[in-house]
C-alpha cells in the first residue's frame, strides 16, 4: 500500500526534528532562538499530520471525537 500524503508529511515533520534535535546546541543564541521557534513549527505540524493518518487509518483520538457515549443503569 502506497504511502498516503499525511503520512509522507508526517515523517517528513519527523525527520525535520530529528535534523534540528540532532544538530546540537547552537551557541549563538538568534540562531538557538530560530531553531526553537522552526522545532516548535515542526511539532505542531507534527501533531495536524499524525490526526490526520490516524483519520486516515481510522483511528480516533479521545481530543478530536465528537461521539458521545450514554450509560444507562440497569
Amino acid at each position: 500500500m502506497a504511502e498516503s500524503v499525511a503520512q509522507q508529511r508526517l515523517n517528513n515533520y519527523l525527520a525535520a526534528e530529528a535534523r534540528i534535535l540532532t544538530a546540537g546546541l547552537s551557541w549563538r543564541l538568534d540562531i538557538r532562538q530560530r531553531q526553537e521557534a522552526e522545532l516548535a513549527d515542526i511539532r505542531k505540524g507534527i501533531r495536524e499530520c499524525q490526526m490526520l493518518v490516524d483519520a486516515e487509518q481510522g483511528r480516533h483520538s479521545n481530543r478530536s471525537s465528537l461521539r458521545s457515549t450514554t450509560m444507562v443503569p440497569r
